[in-house]
């Protein structure tokens, strides 16, 4: 072989050697970046099995926990306010009942107290009457029972969230909780939710007896007279920034929302904070992230509420959620114990 051929052998096989080199090379990269591929599919899936799971998981609570949202309005202002609340938050509600002093059927709403008896002094017995309509009519049906205005928001998978925690047969009272004289009580245009048993004293122990409720006279604080009908019948009152474990924070809002986020303490009312049971406080961390109810909100708003909460997405955020572990029964007596109205005699009190 001359010295011509074996040089044109040895270029041959170094161009072989560097050719399956190169091969292997590129099949080694390309197993690689495979193994990434199904790696990070599977990571996907499992991400993916994981929300599905979330979300069966959710939907699963919020039908166990049924909610009807009475709503007090009235004729003047059914087309004002009562229409946008059940075209946003009320539609979420598992069943929503608007009570007032004339029936209008397009929205469903029932009457409940004759037309004279409808100014904001008889707010009283227009929820009195109100309640009694929803315990007879549906009160085996649901196991919370939510009271709003017609100027309120609810942001309702968020007092799902919250409710999950209890048992609706034990007589439970939430909202923002405020104290005048000896009587602690549910802020009424923060909205408040009674458990079905608390529905149950109220409708078949304190409701017909003046010596447990108030008469419903025109003394307009159907909250207050609430907190004394409750308070009377063994009902456990639970302000919210206690009800959800590692999280004290305000999620019943008496005022508008603004006044919380504003970060001066001139910006709500001296009241507010002599009356609240809990620290009221304002600027960027007034709120908790599991909000429920807003008040002194105009229809406009309800909308606005609606698309930053369900339509608005902000990219690349995701979010997993854990239901609360629900409270045992001694926990719940220990923690909220009941309220004593002995020390004093109540007085109604006009604010």
């Amino acid at each position: 072989m001359t010295i011509k051929s074996r040089t044109s052998l040895a270029w041959q096989l170094y161009l072989l050697t560097g050719f399956v080199a190169g091969f292997v090379c590129a099949f080694v990269i390309l197993f690689h970046i495979s193994s990434i591929n199904r790696s990070v599919s599977t990571r996907n899936s499992a991400v993916s099995m994981k929300f599905e799971h979330l979300q069966k998981e959710f939907q699963l609570k919020v039908a166990s926990v049924r909610v009807l949202c009475m709503v007090l309005t009235c004729p003047e202002y059914v087309e004002r306010f009562a229409q946008h609340v059940n075209a946003t938050w009320g539609k979420r509600c598992s069943k929503l009942v608007f009570v007032s002093s004339e029936n209008y059927k397009p929205l469903g709403v029932v009457q409940v107290v004759e037309p004279e008896m409808d100014s904001y002094h008889d707010l009283w017995n227009k929820t009195r009457e109100g309640f009694r309509h929803v315990w007879q009519e549906y009160g085996q049906d649901y196991d919370w029972f939510l009271k709003a205005d017609d100027d309120t928001y609810v942001i309702m998978e968020n007092l799902h969230h919250m409710l999950s925690a209890y048992d609706a047969n034990v007589p439970l009272y939430f909202g923002h909780q405020l104290r005048i004289q000896n009587v602690n009580y549910m802020s009424g245009g923060a909205s408040y939710v009674l458990s079905r048993e608390a529905l149950r004293r109220f409708v078949e122990q304190a409701y017909g007896s003046h010596k447990i409720c108030p008469k419903p006279d025109k003394i307009g604080v159907e909250d207050f007279s609430m907190g004394i009908c409750l308070q009377n019948v063994g009902v456990h009152l639970i302000d919210s920034t206690r009800a959800m474990t590692n999280d004290d924070k305000e999620k019943f809002f008496p005022l508008d929302i603004e006044s919380y986020l504003y970060n001066s303490k001139s910006a709500l009312p001296a009241w507010l904070r002599e009356m609240s049971v809990s620290d009221v406080n304002t600027g960027p961390n007034c709120c908790s992230i599991y909000s429920v109810a807003f008040h002194y909100i105009k229809p406009d708003r309800m909308y606005l509420f609606e698309f930053f909460l369900y339509r608005l997405r902000v990219f690349g955020r995701k979010y997993v959620e854990r239901f609360p572990k629900r409270w045992t029964l001694s926990e719940l007596l220990e923690m909220f114990p009941l309220q004593n109205n002995s020390k004093k005699p109540f007085m109604p009190v006009k604010l």
